[in-house]
């Protein structure tokens, strides 16, 4: 499956991502099949939060988003590379 970082610049403080994670948390349990929604890796001092993603494609991503409101600056697709198998992941 095709895998995929959103970048979100959002001025938020851990316990607001965590208040925001809830309110977002049923709509999560509810993706499209095919796609799902696996780590987020949290830069609160940049306001930067970058969301990894599996999908068809970054269309459907960006649907999402839009259908529950969550802004983002960009959609990229990326390969995994893993360190200890010194290979890319499909």
């Amino acid at each position: 499956m095709p895998r995929f970082i959103a970048v979100h610049t959002l001025p938020l403080n851990e316990e607001d991502w965590n208040e925001m994670s809830k309110e977002y948390a049923e709509a999560f349990s509810k993706l499209p099949p095919g796609v799902s929604y696996n780590i987020t890796y949290c830069g609160f001092a940049d306001s930067k939060f970058f969301c990894d993603w599996e999908a068809p494609d970054k269309e459907i991503i960006e649907q999402i988003f839009k259908e529950i409101g969550l802004p983002f600056d960009a959609i990229y697709p990326v390969k995994l590379f893993n360190v200890a198998r010194m290979s890319f992941e499909d």
